[in-house]
This record gives structure tokens, C-alpha cells and sequence, in this order.
């Protein structure tokens, strides 16, 4: 197995924002936990391929990337570099899956065939047989985009099949008791 931890220092920032933007998929209502984008990046797998210096590393096998509460997991994770800066990232499986707890306790739960982070385009596209699960519902589709910058969800653009939202009731308001 292929264990990979980055912490803090000069290349970390280059990583810190493939986790955390993967993870902002939870919408614009909870951000993703603050406490989470301070701590170290551990990425383990069973092969990696490629120099640290390259342009494409490839994690291979069981893929799993924790970072505080976020936790993304896949088959297959590529990490593709321009002048030492990380410009892509995909994540293949069947499916891949990202999960991470928001600031109100609640589980946001993302999966798709792949998971990609384009960080010169600031979107992530889950791509094929997507769902996200949210405190505020599910939408299916397959294709979810997420523009990272303004927050924007867009769905089922350009594709067959649509999308299917699942609102859940709001729950019902605890009675007050009476003489208070």
C-alpha cells in the first residue's frame, strides 16, 4: 500500500484546494468546516505511479484522501501538475465517493463515476450515474457541475436522462407545552 501525507509546508497549498473543493459539492447554505482545510491531506493507495516532479501521478487501487472530515475514495486518482501547480484532478470508480460532515453536523455524500476538479476552470463535475445527497435532498443525474467560485449547482446540462431532485417534508416544529 502507497501511503502519501502532505502537510503543511511549501507544496500544501497546491493540494488543500483539491480536497476542499471537491467537498464544497455540499452547496452554498453549509460551507464545508473550516477546521477541516488547516489539517494535513493523507492520500494512501495500493501503487502510485509517476515522479514527484511529473506531470501525472496516478493512484492506483483503493484510493482513499482524508482531510479532517472529508474523506474521498475511488479506484483510480489522477493529479495532473503545470509548472509544479496542480491544475486537475480526477477521481474514477464505481463509483467514487466523497463524503464530509458540515459545520452543522449534518453528512453531505457525493458519488459519481468520476470525480473531476478543474482548478484553472474552479469546477467539479461529477460525471455518470451522479448523486448528491444532502440534508436539503438528493439530486441524480449524470452530470452534476459545481462552479466553485459562485457557489452554483447546474445539473443535467447537455445530457440524457435530466435530473431527479428529492426534497424531503420539513420535519414538524416540537409542541410547546402548555401554560409556557
Amino acid at each position: 500500500m502507497y501511503l502519501y501525507s502532505l502537510r503543511p509546508m511549501a507544496v500544501a497549498p497546491r493540494w488543500l484546494g483539491i480536497g476542499m473543493a471537491m467537498l464544497l459539492l455540499a452547496g452554498a447554505a453549509q460551507a464545508a468546516r473550516n477546521t477541516d482545510r488547516a489539517q494535513p491531506i493523507n492520500v494512501r493507495a495500493d501503487r502510485f505511479e509517476g515522479a514527484a516532479s511529473g506531470q501525472t501521478q496516478v493512484l492506483a487501487g483503493n484510493v482513499v484522501i482524508t482531510q479532517g472530515s472529508l474523506e474521498a475514495k475511488a479506484d483510480r486518482g489522477e493529479i495532473e501538475q503545470k509548472d509544479g501547480e496542480v491544475t486537475r484532478t480526477v477521481l474514477t470508480g464505481a463509483p467514487a465517493r466523497l463524503v464530509q460532515t458540515l459545520d452543522d453536523g449534518s453528512r453531505m455524500n457525493a458519488q459519481a463515476q468520476e470525480i473531476v476538479y478543474d482548478l484553472a476552470a474552479s469546477t467539479v463535475e461529477l460525471k455518470g450515474a451522479a448523486v448528491l445527497e444532502r440534508p436539503q435532498g438528493t439530486l441524480r443525474s449524470e452530470r452534476v457541475l459545481y462552479r466553485v467560485d459562485s457557489g452554483a449547482l447546474v445539473a443535467g446540462e447537455g445530457v440524457s436522462g435530466g435530473v431527479q431532485l428529492v426534497i424531503p417534508p420539513k420535519p414538524p416544529a416540537a409542541a410547546k407545552p402548555e401554560g409556557g
